[in-house]
This record gives C-alpha cells, structure tokens and sequence, in this order.
C-alpha cells in the first residue's frame, strides 16, 4: 500500500474509527485500526470490537492499492501531532511508514488474517434530521443507569413507525422520553430497539443539524450513516418497562420559571447537602423556594420567580437527578407538572411536551428543613 492523504482527513477519520477500539482488546488485533486502500483514490479506515464497528473513508492519491491493520490509538497519536501538510503511507514489508515533512514514523503491522471480518452495513430502514437526532438522543440517554448488573436499563429504546421515532431511557429514578419526525423506508413495519446509550452517543458525534442520517434496525444490529461516516453495533435483550401510563396527564399544581436560573439556585443550596439527602420546592403563586439542610449541618436557602397554575405545593428531589433533568429541558423556561408530593413529576419546556419529557420521582421524606431561618 502506498497513497497520500491530508493530514487532517487522516486525523478525523482515524479519531473516528478509534470509538471501536477497547481500551484493553481481548486479543491483540482488536487494538488495531483497519486501512485499507483497495478503492481506486480512496482510504477507508475502520474500528472494530466485536459488538460495535466503526468506518469511515476519506479521498487520497492511491500509487498502489493494500490493507494494512496497525496500533490504533499509536496511530491517531501520531497523526493527531503531524504538521498540517500531506501524510505518506507506505507499506515496507512488516511495517507502515508515515512520512508528513520532515517527520518520519514507522509502525509495525498487525497479523491481517487474524482480524475479524466487519459486519456488513444493513439496509436503510429511514432517515432522520442528523443534528435533531443527535441533539434528543443525548438528552434521553442521560437517564439510562449506569449499574452493570442491571444492562437492560443502559439502553435507549427506539420505538418506530412510518413517521415517527420515540426514544426512551430510565434508570428507575427518572424516565426521558423524545419524540421526533423521520422518513421510513417504504413499507417498514412498526417495531422497536433497544440500542446500548454508549453507541448514540458516539454517533451523535458526527451528526449535523440539517444533514440528513441514515438509520437502520434489524433483530440485532443498529446502524446510523451519514456522508462518510459509519458506526454498527449491536442491541440489548429485552425491553423497558412500559411507560406511557406512567406520565400523568392530570395535574394539580403547574408551575413555570427559567431553566437556568431555577438550575443555579439548586446548585447553590446543594453545597449544604449531606450525602443523598433531599432539596426541598415550596412552589407558590410568584415564586418557587429551595431549601436544604438541617440545623446540624447547615441550612440553605434561595428563591426565583415563578408562574403557578393550581394549588401551592412543597416536593423534594435528589439535587443531582433535578439537576440533570433541568439540563435535558434545553430551552429558556422549564414547566413542573405535579399532582402530589409522592407522584413524579413531569418537566418540560412550555408547549414542548411531544418533543421531549422527563419524569422525575420524588423523595419521600418526612420534613426536616425549616423553612424559615
């Protein structure tokens, strides 16, 4: 193999790839990135773990065609610290040679027929807004739990129809729930996947608003594509719990303030907090109040404006799960929907519900923090 590529196309490229390499293979060639140059003016380069594959492919001058399997993470090292002129590659029996300028770097080669086949890409099942779907599927999969033991719950679900996607993801504590439009393929039957969070999260990466992403589910694979970029992987067993009846509909208290304001006062009156103690919302007609603490390890107190429809309302949260949700909201005013003290609530931005919502349990707590100091 012998070509020359930009520097910086090798670099994104390779840095993309890498999102498939563990960072301790099981086998020795799993630490490996796969170039190969056998398309005429073109260089793919691809990750691969077992479950997830990464792909991508680039434009370079080919003087002559191969495959070679080198260090994946040497390489991107290397090529991330190259001058910003043309890379060399050529192969030299055993080894690759990167020459960019006057640097010069000599990688020794992977055994290529140990190095498992790739999966290949499945057919398309639609098309999505690139940047939209990222933007929710980051947001949803901030709920998903992190306990091992428990690996059904580190999914996102998708749940698919001819025109629309529904993402979801819980951790017991808390469900996040998206809505978003997309272009089935013709004919597609509704279903449903449970993709692990790691693998969106890696491919929002790469996602664009305004550009369109292809996606495709089979009985054991998600695929997402967009221009030259590919990632697979593969799904989780199982389903969520079912949560639509969850989400209440009826509500007796609704109150709206700004999102980042109502997140700063959270945080300042969290330094006060002892380990998984709760924060208290006294929610009243003009203002919402947060208060922690008890008169042995200090108490805090602050307030913002607030807008309340219903009745007035005192709940507590784990700081750290309101904290997170009042970052999923995305958007300047944030909407609490409450019935009672015990039931969860429901939060959005104001007239945003069908595009993304979180509930959120409450603590059941008996009340220790004076409201008054």
């Amino acid at each position: 193999m012998k070509l020359t590529i930009e520097r910086d196309d090798l670099a994104d490229a390779t840095q993309w790839a890498l999102r498939a390499i563990p960072s301790h293979p099981p086998v020795p060639v799993l630490a490996g990135i796969l170039l190969d140059a056998q398309k005429k003016d073109t260089l793919g380069i691809s990750g691969f773990n077992y479950y997830v594959s990464t792909r991508a492919a680039e434009q370079a001058e080919t003087a002559e065609p191969g495959r070679v399997l080198v260090s994946g993470r040497l390489l991107a090292d290397i090529v991330k610290a190259l001058p910003k002129r043309p890379v060399l590659l050529a192969e030299d029996g055993t080894d690759l040679v990167l020459t960019c300028g006057k640097a010069r770097f000599t990688l020794p080669t992977l055994p290529l027929e140990e190095y498992p086949a790739l999966p290949k890409l499945p057919a398309a099942s639609g098309t999505v807004d690139g940047g939209l779907f990222a933007d929710l599927a980051t947001r949803v999969a901030a709920a998903v739990d992190r306990d091992p033991a428990v690996p059904v719950l580190s999914g996102v679900q998708i749940t698919y129809d001819a025109e629309h996607l529904l993402l979801g993801a819980t951790d017991r504590y808390r469900f996040n729930v998206a809505e978003l439009p997309w272009t089935a393929k013709a004919k597609i039957k509704p279903g449903k996947v449970l993709v692990p969070a790691e693998i969106l999260k890696d491919a929002a990466k790469v996602l664009v608003a305004g550009e369109q992403a292809t996606l495709a589910f089979t009985p054991n694979m998600f695929a997402v594509s967009v221009s030259d970029r590919h990632l697979t992987g593969g799904l989780i067993d199982g389903d969520l719990p079912k949560y639509q009846s969850l989400f209440p509909t009826e509500f007796a208290t609704v109150a709206t303030a700004a999102t980042a304001e109502l997140a700063a006062v959270v945080g300042r009156v969290s330094l006060v907090l002892a380990k998984n103690a709760p924060l208290f919302l006294d929610i009243a007609d003009g203002e919402i109040t947060v208060r922690a603490g008890t008169h042995d390890t200090g108490t805090g107190l602050d307030s913002l404006d607030a807008t309340l429809e219903g009745d007035p309302l005192t709940i507590a949260f784990n700081p750290r799960l309101l904290t997170e949700t009042l970052h999923g909201i995305a958007a300047d005013r944030v909407q609490l929907n409450l019935t009672t003290p015990v039931k969860p609530a429901l939060l959005h931005a104001p007239d945003q519900a069908a595009t993304y919502r979180a509930l959120l349990m409450p603590v059941r707590t008996t009340e220790t923090t004076p409201k008054e100091e």
